[in-house]
């Protein structure tokens, strides 16, 4: 798990302007500028909390991610499409 990478893009989508549309407008260009994994950019990409916090990352960065990302608290450990929508 790189939590030092998602820690730092839950924080930097939130405070960082611009950051947020640019990934919400395409995800790649702005996951590329982190050290994850590509299991790790798609479970980002899916908004898949329960397979991030499952190999460890932080609870607080990923609530935090997940609310910056749009995901209400009631979906949070909810299965995402396999279609990543």
């Amino acid at each position: 798990m790189s939590v030092v990478g998602l820690n730092r893009l839950a924080r930097e989508l939130e405070h960082t302007p611009g950051l947020l549309e640019a990934f919400l407008a395409t995800p790649e260009p702005v996951l590329a500028d982190y050290p994850l994994t590509p299991e790790e950019r798609l479970a980002v990409v899916r908004r898949d909390a329960a397979w991030l916090l499952e190999r460890g990352m932080n609870p607080v960065a990923l609530r935090n991610l997940m609310v910056v990302l749009g995901v209400a608290h009631q979906d949070m450990y909810t299965v995402p499409a396999a279609d990543g929508a």
